[in-house]
């Protein structure tokens, strides 16, 4: 991955760890306002940054599934289907 996707796949996942841990807390109302607006401004962040990438991506979509040119198998995530055989 070049440095500018690493940095966004970093922030993506810390954006899920934090979205986890927000869905815990407020399910057991251990959430407080402060929290809720961080949360809220962390993820304006991150969309933000999304839609950065983006514009810096080439135009067209991928048919599904499909790699760009540069990507190695290394570079994509697992399918939910790889995950069936566990249940």
């Amino acid at each position: 991955m070049s440095h500018p996707h690493t940095q966004l796949s970093v922030f993506l996942r810390r954006g899920e760890w934090m979205l986890s841990d927000a869905a815990f807390e407020i399910g057991g109302q251990r959430y407080t306002a402060t929290q809720c607006h961080d949360t809220a401004t962390v993820l304006d962040e991150l969309a933000a940054a999304l839609r950065q990438h983006a514009t810096a991506l080439p135009s067209g979509e991928l048919p599904t599934g499909e790699l760009p040119t540069d990507s190695t198998p290394a570079d994509s995530t697992p399918s939910d289907d790889a995950n069936e055989s566990d249940a």
